[in-house]
């Protein structure tokens, strides 16, 4: 059994359900680092709160390796100015041990909340690219979480920058293990990616934690899309956010088809990643079903149709 709750209602009844909640961990997730913005919250669009996670203006608290940091005007998404890292690759001033090196900003996370993400959903941040090249490099910079230390670090390439764009990128924290501790964020680039006296400036803007303001049902389908029609259950996946580390939200779950409800179920969750196993009391007929689900209060949501098939063992 993974690791988590176990919980079995009712056993023996039409509405038996297994479920395991499997919390903070991270499991195999849809990409979810774009730029497209109505992309980012699939399935929802509910409100969404924000923390910022410096002030305005905190260019000077940032330290700068063979590179420069400062605030700008220059292309700014919110409040009054951006932060404004610039490179001019050099393939011979580097590091002695290592001359094409690795231009780089970063800063600390002061002690205390600032530190801890749990309670959190994405890390958010919008990049405008500037550069004297015809085109970017196929890895044109990086970001560096210490989660809490450089030998526990999170990687994650920004290969979707582009030149003279804005670009948005959202990171479902699942992706990070260790975010209840995180205590250094840098971006940085590889000079061996550029030509020498190549230049690039990125503004950096809106850098912030968000989460959904209410119950919000995420990445909900079922564990596979196609099964014989005498199958006795449908193991279906979802993530609940919006909800506090204490509390649970009534969740309900229906499979339709033939013009009915074929199968459902209720089970109490909580905020994470979960997994259930949808019980069908009767062989169902070949065919497609609808699969949708609610959260107590909110809008239902569906999931990418289930197909059942003719079971090579039918009678």
């Amino acid at each position: 059994m993974p690791a988590g709750v176990y919980v079995d209602m009712n056993p023996g009844s039409e509405h038996a359900v297994t479920l395991f909640v499997a919390g903070e961990r991270s499991v195999a997730l849809l990409a979810m680092l774009i730029c497209l913005p109505s992309a980012a919250f699939a399935q929802t669009d509910d409100a969404l709160e924000k923390q910022p996670l410096f002030p305005p203006d905190s260019a000077k608290q940032w330290s700068a390796a063979e590179c420069t940091v400062d605030s700008s005007d220059a292309h700014v998404k919110s409040g009054r100015t951006a932060l404004h890292w610039h490179v001019t690759v050099d393939h011979f001033a580097g590091e002695p041990n290592y001359p094409i090196g690795w231009p780089r900003i970063n800063r600390g996370m002061p002690a205390g909340p600032s530190r801890g993400w749990s309670a959190w959903d994405f890390l958010h941040l919008w990049v405008y690219t500037e550069t004297s090249r015809a085109t970017l490099p196929k890895d044109p910079a990086g970001l560096i979480l210490h989660a809490p230390d450089r030998e526990s670090q999170y990687h994650r390439a920004l290969t979707q920058l582009k030149k003279d764009a804005w670009c948005e990128i959202t990171i479902p924290l699942t992706e990070i293990p260790r975010h209840h501790d995180v205590r250094l964020i840098q971006f940085y680039l590889s000079e061996s990616n550029y030509r020498h006296q190549d230049t690039l400036d990125l503004f950096i803007d809106d850098l912030s934690l968000l989460r959904y303001a209410k119950p919000a049902l995420l990445e909900f389908a079922a564990e596979r899309a196609v099964l014989y029609a005498d199958a006795k259950s449908i193991p279906v996946r979802f993530q609940l956010r919006g909800v506090k580390a204490d509390e649970t939200q009534e969740l309900s779950i229906e499979l339709r088809g033939g013009g009915g409800v074929a199968a459902q179920t209720a089970v109490k969750a909580g905020r994470g990643e979960h997994r259930i196993l949808l019980t069908l009391e009767r062989t169902l007929p070949p065919g497609a079903y609808d699969l949708a689900a609610r959260v107590a209060g909110g809008k239902e949501v569906a999931a990418p149709q289930v197909r059942l098939v003719e079971s090579p063992w039918k009678e």
